[in-house]
């Protein structure tokens, strides 16, 4: 159902925010290893990523912090309205356009409006398919000069709102939230068309391995590096 009243649709944006920010205020955070550090709200200094996120674990990144130092990169097609303005609701920044279209004058573009930021990317959306990386992250990360970061994310305790090609995860109150973030992945500029495809590939292979991970968290027992490594804690 779309809502086609703004008043109507800012008020039902705000209350979805506003249920999530009290379900993850109850909940607790675990990050494997550093990756505390390189979280898509963190401090990270001059360094700024690109964060891969799938379409259905964006809930635990957007709510892991009020002091955002990421924007979100969404479609420039109408339906993302109601994003943009639950992103914005959340204190999120966000910035309509793509990362395959248009070109070295629109990564220059997108670049700008996200100066000083990260940006977080859905590399299988707009409308799938589920978990598919496409190209067009490695395109950005080739033209900007910023690394991508793989990520995933899981609770202990979830519900799963069905969607038309892919669930969105949404923690459930009093439950844990694992945070994995990758090690970043720096693309070479001027990539040829063999080589986008291989690193597309590659980031494909490093979300894959971060998510059957996610399967390994409930025991406290997987790690980036050593899987025999409990989770470290936040502080």
């Amino acid at each position: 159902m779309k809502i086609k009243s703004p008043a109507l649709l800012s008020l039902v944006n705000n209350l979805v925010v506003f249920v999530l920010r009290m379900i993850t205020k109850t909940t607790r955070f675990e990050f494997v290893d550093d990756g505390l550090k390189r979280c898509p709200f963190a401090d990270t200094g001059s360094v700024r990523f690109l964060y891969s996120v799938w379409h259905d674990s964006v809930i635990p990144p957007i709510f892991g912090a009020r002091g955002h130092q990421s924007v979100a990169l969404i479609s420039q097609h109408r339906d993302a309205d109601t994003i943009e303005a639950m992103l914005k609701a959340a204190g999120m920044g966000a910035i309509r356009g793509s990362t395959s279209r248009g070109g070295a004058s629109a990564v220059k573009k997108l670049l700008t409006e996200a100066e000083g930021k990260h940006i977080v990317i859905t590399p299988d959306g707009p409308r799938g398919p589920h978990h598919k990386m496409k190209a067009g992250i490695v395109f950005l990360a080739s033209h900007s000069g910023r690394p991508v970061v793989p990520t995933a994310f899981t609770a202990s305790r979830y519900w799963e709102l069905k969607g038309s090609w892919t669930n969105i995860l949404i923690p459930k109150p009093f439950c844990k939230i694992y945070f994995l973030i990758g090690h970043p992945i720096h693309i070479p500029e001027n990539l040829s068309r063999e080589e986008l495809k291989y690193y597309t590939e590659l980031v494909q292979e490093k979300m894959d391995d971060l998510e059957r991970k996610t399967k390994l968290v409930h025991t406290e027992k997987v790690s980036l590096a050593d899987e025999s490594t409990p989770l470290k804690k936040a502080a």
